[in-house]
């Protein structure tokens, strides 16, 4: 089981929630209690570390050290990290955490600058409190909630931009390497780690040593995470970040098994890739097929989520994940997501651009040139339009989309906006969509399979992702291929077959086949559902939709499943709020004050 957390802090002279009660209520173990604050977490966070001056849970690694968590290392240093606050937490350690240190007269709440162990809160009358799932909010007796339609809507059109708001109102999420006061005595979270801190504009040209590095912190990381864990079950497609994930777990001592999803329609269907990669590594492989006959229509993907994160599809993914587990024995998921994100993978032509800001016309510019030709196939011409589009964009556009959405009501729900998108004015553009890549896979993070075991993204951690963002650009597209210096950095470590791919296949004809196979259901769910009702949908645009005979694009499957999929999770959502709004409650949740 994930690690599980709850922190109340009191407001001003009140008590806090009695911590014994939170006890018996969530199901956690007491860890500190003070006349205004209670600690409280699950058996499967690890050793806390405590001090007089702060309080830190989760799994934490040191910055510099073995590859094994705080509690079997030196305790001095763990003392030293949070009598440091949370500026010294940052610096010194890393892994899944949040924080919680004494600040003007109150408390300052920190989360982890990677995202791998969720932060949400909601205020009471008298107290404010921090888990870390919605679950443990409830099981508090303190916070009742109600869906915001609106936010629902907002976070369709920003296409899942992570934001301290959620789709229930009165629980917000506190965002990776932000901190709050409680007391609050300024408005809003405040950013306390920024990837903008970690890019570098000045790298020598010459240095040839970036992929070495990288290829020592990806063991070191991946190690790790590795040492929290016995059996654990990797997910393996036969593509570049999985394969490099369980390239380094074969070398980590444990009891490594892999499973690899394949679906009916050969596009989706990587068995072969797969297989050579554990020949290769001598690890054993569980094949599953998607069972698309088995998909629920009105199941949502992550009931247990304050939002809707996910396609359809992705539950025939978790049930095969969890059945393997399962039988195997196996204590932990570990996935190569986010690799794409962190390691830079992009088809623009915005390095080119960065190129030339940094380095002027030179010869590498030109090499760079070529590199984007060769790995998206475009033209010269087409190249040099592109980046040319590119010159002037220091900030990232963050993509919304109205697609089946309400138009009018999109328009209204305000600017869309992250931290991580307010580029400094010497950003390049292709480090600005690398920074923003960072955030399309926060929502992932935390899988519904996670209540079984830990699911472990090691390629999302704080130390990996600062080093990859410290690489320019057009490093990672050298020699025309995408991702460069990670196939660079494990080239001793991987098939051919794998290093060299150029291709990569997926599950979208199982979305076509769900479209297909379910079309009147999925209709008349959308058409006559809550999205339509509380006006989210456009409900003409999707009626004509369904009665044209013309094939569902890809872009347009993705938005279908996720709009079926949002309505299922209102429909868990309403009855479980109509469940508790029918129990007595200490207290209600109050209006957010961030």
């Amino acid at each position: 089981m994930k690690p599980r957390y709850l922190f109340a802090i009191a407001h001003g002279h009140a008590p806090a929630p009695d911590p014994n009660l939170l006890a018996r209520r969530t199901g956690l173990e007491v860890l500190h209690e003070h006349s205004s604050l209670a600690v409280l977490a699950s058996s499967t966070c690890g050793r806390p570390l405590l001090h007089d001056r702060g309080v830190i849970v989760g799994t934490l690694f040191p910055r510099h050290g073995p590859a094994r968590p705080f509690g079997v290392i030196d305790d001095g240093e763990a003392g030293l990290i949070v009598a440091g606050g949370g500026n010294s937490a940052l610096m010194r350690c890393w892994g899944a955490w949040a924080g919680i240190f004494p600040d003007a007269g109150g408390y300052r709440v920190l989360r982890d600058a990677s995202g791998l162990l969720p932060c949400y809160y909601a205020e009471t009358p008298t107290a404010t409190l921090f888990a870390s799932d919605v679950e443990l909010l409830l099981a508090s007796g303190e916070v009742r909630p109600a869906i915001d339609w609106r936010a629902l809507l907002r976070h369709h059109y920003s296409r899942g931009l992570p934001e301290a708001g959620t789709a229930l109102n009165g629980i917000r999420e506190l965002l990776p390497g932000c901190s709050i006061g409680v007391p609050g005595h300024e408005p809003g979270q405040r950013p306390e780690w920024t990837p903008w801190q970690h890019v570098a504009f000045g790298q020598d040209e010459h240095d040839t040593s970036a992929a070495e590095r990288l290829r020592r912190l990806v063991f070191h990381t991946v190690g790790s995470w590795a040492a929290t864990c016995s059996r654990p079950l990797v997910s393996v497609s036969g593509g570049l970040d999985s394969s490099i994930v369980a390239a380094c777990l074969a070398r980590s001592g444990r009891d490594v098994r892999c499973i690899t999803m394949y679906t009916d329609d050969p596009a989706g269907d990587e068995r072969s890739h797969a297989r050579v990669l554990c020949a290769h590594l001598g690890l054993p492989l569980t094949e599953c097929r998607y069972a698309v006959e088995e998909i629920d229509i009105d199941r949502p993907v992550s009931p247990h989520l304050p939002r809707p994160i996910g396609r359809t599809l992705i539950q025939a993914y978790e049930r095969a994940h969890l059945e393997v587990a399962r039988s195997e024995g196996s204590d932990a998921f570990i996935t190569g997501n986010g690799g794409d994100n962190v390691f830079g993978y992009s088809q623009s032509a915005a390095a080119i651009t960065d190129r030339y800001f940094a380095r002027g016309f030179t010869a590498g510019l030109f090499t760079t040139f070529l590199d984007v030709c060769r790995q998206t196939g475009c033209g010269p011409g087409e190249a040099l339009q592109a980046a040319w589009r590119t010159r002037r964009r220091r900030r990232y556009p963050w993509p919304c989309s109205a697609m089946f959405l309400d138009s009018d009501a999109c328009l209204a729900t305000g600017e869309i906006a992250h931290p991580w998108l307010e580029a400094p004015p010497d950003a390049l553009p292709g480090k600005a969509a690398h920074i923003a890549a960072l955030l399309r896979v926060q929502h992932v993070l935390d899988p519904g399979r996670g209540a079984f075991a830990p699911v472990l993204t090691p390629l999302v951690s704080q130390p990996l992702v600062e080093a990859c963002l410290a690489i320019p650009s057009w490093q990672w597209r050298s020699g025309g291929r995408d991702r460069a210096v990670a196939r660079q950095a494990f080239a001793a470590d991987l098939p051919d077959a794998v290093l060299f791919r150029r291709t990569k296949g997926g599950p979208d004809g199982v979305s076509a086949t769900i479209l297909r196979n379910h079309r009147e259901q999925i209709r008349s769910r959308l058409l006559e559902g809550n999205l339509a009702r509380q006006q989210i949908l456009d409900r003409d645009a999707v009626d004509r939709r369904f009665r044209s005979d013309m094939p569902f694009t890809g872009e347009e499957q993705v938005r279908l499943l996720d709009l079926l999929d949002s309505e299922a999770w209102t429909g868990i959502w309403s009855r479980k709020l109509a469940d508790l709004t029918s129990q007595p409650a200490v207290h209600h949740a109050g209006p957010p004050s961030a």
